[in-house]
């Protein structure tokens, strides 16, 4: 089928580039599934006998995009199988029910030709707002600048996370899958056995499967292998990879992220064949708290007539006992001792130092009791005084 968009078609592939273009573009080729994100999608385009391209639908679109999820593939495909990671087998043709959309684009009769392509979205999308534009061409014309369309839409979509994971040389999640099938097929149950031996220690592994009496520890091995695939799968197809939890292999409510690398595979990984091992090695039943019963429960041995009693008429008096009790002294200083030895400090300080402090070499005699009695005539007593004179003054005598 000859379609005008096309530059050529060889073995029923259509290629909208030049075969001379086509050759540089070639030497870096990412091979790409089909099927395994929701970001994947088939574009449909109708034309009539003469090549003229058809609208569709109620809004007559030239170009119809659908997306990819699990209730897609089974509306579209007629064959399903293989168009997941379903036995990590990667089909190589797919059959898709192109009745079905030429009846949705809104055509029963007549004779069409349909342009169907599978698409692995990673930067840009039809939409007005999801567009990269083109910069800068090289003069060798092997290498284009693209900057991603800015606008208040454009900026709510995810066009710029992607712009950003693929200008910082970041891994799509998209190109990271197709390797994971031969990661997992790498882990084998020999493996897991390898790695409990690691984790734990050989002692630990022999003691556990002597305690426990494990029969068929390979059975165990293969089980924990299965599972440990099946998490896989469910991790990245979105859907819930934790065996422990209640919506176990349910699609997540949050969509998976756009980068993803084979550290961040091996994380994943390390994380849930953790939890697979945890959940199949038995485990000991241990209580952690204590009951109390608080009914008494009568003693099979008859306790009551086991023991003994012995009375007596005897009466014990016991000794009050003497309690001697010592007063701690308290070393407290009167205030009014204190205010009164301060006082005679500051007493000292007043007096001059040149003078000399007198001291009674006798102590004061006692004051008598005795009563003396005065005679009635008394003998006169002549009082003199005597003055020395020297020094070329005068003196004179007084009576």
């Amino acid at each position: 089928m000859a379609i005008k968009t096309f530059k050529e078609i060889i073995d029923d592939k259509g290629y909208r580039i030049s075969s001379k273009d086509r050759a540089i573009f070639a030497e870096g080729t990412l091979q790409s599934f089909f099927g395994f994100t929701d970001s994947d999608m088939i574009e449909f385009i109708l034309y009539d006998v003469n090549d003229n391209q058809l609208p569709q639908g109620e809004f007559d679109e030239l170009i119809r995009y659908i997306p990819m999820n699990s209730e897609n593939i089974k509306d579209y495909f007629l064959i399903a199988d293989g168009t997941t990671f379903q036995a990590f087998q990667f089909p190589t043709e797919y059959f898709i029910d192109a009745e079905r959309l030429i009846n949705e684009a809104g055509y029963a009769n007549g004779i069409f030709k349909t342009q169907i392509t599978l698409l692995n979205k990673r930067v840009g999308y039809e939409s007005p707002n999801e567009k990269l534009w083109i910069k800068e061409i090289s003069p060798s014309r092997t290498e284009v600048k693209l900057l991603p369309l800015r606008n208040d839409v454009a900026d709510k979509t995810d066009l710029l996370k992607r712009f950003g994971v693929m200008t910082k040389g970041r891994q799509f999640r998209e190109d990271i899958i197709p390797f994971i099938p031969t990661f997992i097929e790498s882990i084998t149950p020999i493996t897991i056995d390898s790695f409990i031996k690691k984790i734990y220690t050989k002692k630990w592994y022999d003691k556990m499967v002597a305690e426990f009496g494990i029969a068929g520890f390979d059975t165990l091995m293969t089980r924990i292998h299965a599972k440990f695939s099946a998490s896989m799968f469910n991790e990245f197809s979105n859907r819930d990879s934790s065996i422990n939890s209640n919506n176990y292999g349910n699609p997540k409510k949050t969509q998976s992220s756009l980068s993803f690398s084979k550290d961040d595979v091996f994380k994943v990984a390390q994380r849930i064949i953790v939890e697979v091992i945890e959940n199949y090695l038995p485990k000991r039943t241990i209580q952690s708290e204590t009951d109390i019963d608080t009914i008494f429960d009568e003693s099979y041995d008859k306790i009551a007539k086991v023991l003994q009693r012995r009375e007596s008429d005897v009466v014990i008096n016991a000794k009050p006992t003497n309690v001697t009790v010592t007063k701690k002294r308290d070393d407290t200083i009167d205030d009014s001792y204190v205010k009164s030895w301060e006082l005679d400090k500051e007493k000292q300080k007043e007096v001059p130092k040149e003078i000399r402090i007198p001291k009674f070499s006798k102590p004061n005699p006692k004051k008598s009791t005795k009563i003396s009695k005065v005679k009635a005539n008394p003998t006169p007593v002549t009082l003199r005084n005597q003055i020395r004179r020297g020094g070329g003054g005068r003196g004179s005598n007084d009576s």
